[in-house]
C-alpha cells in the first residue's frame, strides 16, 4: 500500500513540474512576443516545432513576419490544459491592445517544448485537427512527358496548359503567356535552376483559379518558353492541400490540410523539405557495386528516371562507376549544363527496387560548385510507376504502385532514348544526337517497330536488348511516323 501511495505521490509531483515548466514556457513565450524577438523564443520550440506548413528551418521568418503583421501584445491568458497520450493541449487567448481576443490552443511535447500554435496555424489557412475531405478533383493530360493541366489567371479569358512541378517552389510562365495573363513585373530576383541560378522577372500578387479553387496573392517568375507549356507551376499546390496524383484515374485530388490518415497501403516516406522542395531519400547501386545514398529532389518536372548533380557526381566520382552510353546537354529554363547518361542495375527508394535504370550526371563545375541544395532529381518516368500522395503539413509522401509500376525502364539505343508505353508499344521519347541527318526525320513519339532482327517486344527481354546494345555495327530501325513508315540505319 505504501508503495502504491508513493508511486502516487510520484506521479503527481511529475505532473506538478510539467505544469510548472508549461506555464513559465507560456510567460516567456509572452514576454518574446512582446518584444517581437525571435530570439527569446527558439530555445522553446520542439525541432518539430513549424507554422503551418512551412519546415523548422523557416520559424524565424513566419514568427517574425507574424510579431511585425500584429500591434502590440498586451497579455497571453492560460485556460485549461489536458495531456493526450506524450502531448500538452493547453487553451490560451492572445490578447492584443485594442483587438480582440484571439483564441488558440499551444501544443507542448513530452519534454514540454512547443510543437505549433493553432492560432498562427489559422493565419495559413491550416487546422491540424480538421477533417480531410476532398475539394477538388483536376484531369490532367500527359504531354511531352510532363502532367499538365488547365487553368485560368488572373482577369485574362483563355486557359493556360501548365505543367504540374512539384521540382518548382512557385509558378513560372513565358513572356508571351504573361502578357496574355495580365501580369505585372514587380521586380527582379535570382532563381534557382538546375546548374546554378539566372535573374529573372517577378510578379506579386496573381491569382490562379484551378477548377472551382482560387488561389490569392500568388508570386511568379518570368522564363523562357519551355516546350508547349505557357508555364509551370508546383509549390503553390503543395503549400495549399494535400495533393494526390492518380495516374490510373488521371486526375490530381486535392484535399484540405488536417487530420489525415492515408487511405492506401504505401509506407509514409518523410522528405527534408528545407529548400522548399521536397527531397527524399534513395540508393543507387553501379555495375562495378559501388552504392550510394543520396537526397534527391521529388521532380515531376524532371525529364528523366533521374539525374545526379555535377557536386554529387564529383563528390562520389560516379563517372568512373558508370558505363557511359551518351553525352548531351541538359535544358533548365534557359540554363544550360553538360551531361553523360547510361544504366545502373538498381534504384532503391522506400523498400522499392527499381532495376536497370537509366540515369544522367550532370558535369561538375568548379567555379558553380555550391549551387545544389540536393544531390540530383527523381524525374517522371520513375515517378509515373507511382500513384503518389504529397502532404506537406506532415511533410510525407505516399508511393503507392500504380499500372505502370512493372513497366520496363527507358533504353538508350544509336541517339535515341525509346522508352515503352502501357501497351508496350516502343516510342522515341527523346533524340540525343541532334546532329545525325536521318535523325532529324524523327519526331518525338514516332513508335519503332523492329531493330535489326528483333521486334520492339523482343527488347522486353534484358538478354535481347544485352546483345543489341553488344552490337558494335550500326543498327537499321523500322520506324512508324504518322501514316508512314521508314527505315534508317545509325
Amino acid at each position: 500500500m505504501k508503495k502504491i501511495l508513493f508511486f502516487l505521490i510520484l506521479i503527481f509531483s511529475c505532473t506538478i513540474q510539467a505544469q510548472n515548466s508549461i506555464q513559465k514556457s507560456i510567460k516567456t513565450f509572452e514576454k518574446a512576443f512582446q518584444n517581437k524577438n525571435y530570439n527569446e523564443i527558439k530555445d522553446l520550440l520542439a525541432p518539430q516545432f513549424t507554422v503551418g506548413v512551412g519546415d523548422s528551418s523557416s520559424n524565424e521568418f513566419y514568427l517574425n513576419g507574424i510579431f511585425k503583421a500584429f500591434p502590440a501584445l498586451d497579455s497571453i491568458q492560460v485556460g485549461k490544459s489536458v495531456a493526450i497520450k506524450n502531448e500538452t493541449f493547453v487553451l490560451v487567448d492572445f490578447c492584443f491592445n485594442g483587438k480582440e481576443k484571439k483564441p488558440s490552443q499551444i501544443v507542448f511535447n513530452s519534454e514540454n517544448k512547443m510543437l505549433y500554435v493553432t492560432f498562427f496555424d489559422s493565419l495559413y489557412r491550416v487546422d491540424r485537427h480538421a477533417e480531410v475531405k476532398e475539394v477538388a478533383s483536376i484531369p490532367f493530360q500527359i504531354i511531352e512527358n510532363g502532367i499538365t493541366i488547365k487553368i485560368k489567371l488572373n482577369k485574362a479569358d483563355r486557359e493556360f496548359l501548365m505543367l504540374f512541378d512539384t521540382g518548382a517552389d512557385g509558378m513560372a510562365l513565358n513572356p508571351d503567356s504573361a502578357y496574355k495573363a495580365g501580369v505585372v513585373v514587380t521586380k527582379s530576383k535570382s532563381a534557382s535552376v538546375v546548374g546554378g541560378s539566372q535573374q529573372v522577372d517577378y510578379s506579386a500578387d496573381n491569382t490562379i483559379y484551378i477548377g472551382d479553387q482560387v488561389l490569392k496573392n500568388q508570386g511568379l517568375v518570368i522564363f523562357p518558353k519551355h516546350g508547349v507549356y505557357d508555364g509551370l507551376f508546383g509549390a503553390n499546390l503543395l503549400r495549399n492541400f494535400i495533393t494526390s496524383v492518380n495516374f490510373d484515374t488521371m486526375t490530381i485530388d486535392l484535399y484540405n490540410f488536417g487530420n489525415f490518415k492515408y487511405w492506401g497501403k504505401a509506407k509514409p516516406l518523410v522528405f527534408d523539405y528545407k529548400s522548399g522542395l521536397p527531397v527524399v531519400k534513395m540508393n543507387l547501386t553501379f555495375e562495378d557495386k559501388k552504392t550510394v545514398e543520396g537526397s534527391f529532389t521529388f521532380d515531376t518536372g524532371a525529364g528523366y528516371d533521374l539525374i545526379a548533380y555535377g557536386p554529387f557526381n564529383h563528390k562520389n566520382n560516379l563517372e568512373a562507376s558508370l558505363k557511359t552510353e551518351y553525352s548531351s546537354v541538359n535544358y533548365s529554363l534557359g540554363k544550360q549544363t553538360k551531361i553523360v547518361g547510361g544504366a545502373i542495375p538498381n534504384i532503391a527508394i522506400n523498400g522499392n527496387n527499381f532495376p536497370n535504370v537509366t540515369i544522367a550526371l550532370q558535369e561538375y563545375d568548379e567555379a558553380n560548385k555550391n549551387w545544389a541544395f540536393a544531390d540530383g532529381s527523381l524525374g517522371i518516368d520513375l515517378i509515373r510507376r507511382f500513384n503518389f500522395t504529397i502532404n506537406l503539413l506532415d511533410k510525407t509522401v505516399y508511393l503507392e504502385p500504380n499500372k505502370n509500376f512493372k513497366k520496363a525502364s527507358s533504353i538508350y539505343l544509336s541517339g535515341l532514348i525509346l522508352d515503352f508505353d502501357e501497351n508496350q508499344n516502343l516510342l522515341v521519347k527523346r533524340i540525343i544526337d541532334q546532329e545525325n541527318e536521318d535523325l532529324k526525320k524523327v519526331k518525338i513519339g514516332a513508335k519503332v517497330t523492329q531493330i535489326n532482327d528483333f521486334e520492339a517486344k523482343d527488347l522486353l527481354n534484358p538478354e535481347n536488348l544485352k546483345k543489341l546494345k553488344e552490337t558494335k555495327e550500326s543498327k537499321d530501325f523500322i520506324i512508324e511516323q504518322g501514316d508512314q513508315s521508314m527505315r534508317i540505319s545509325i
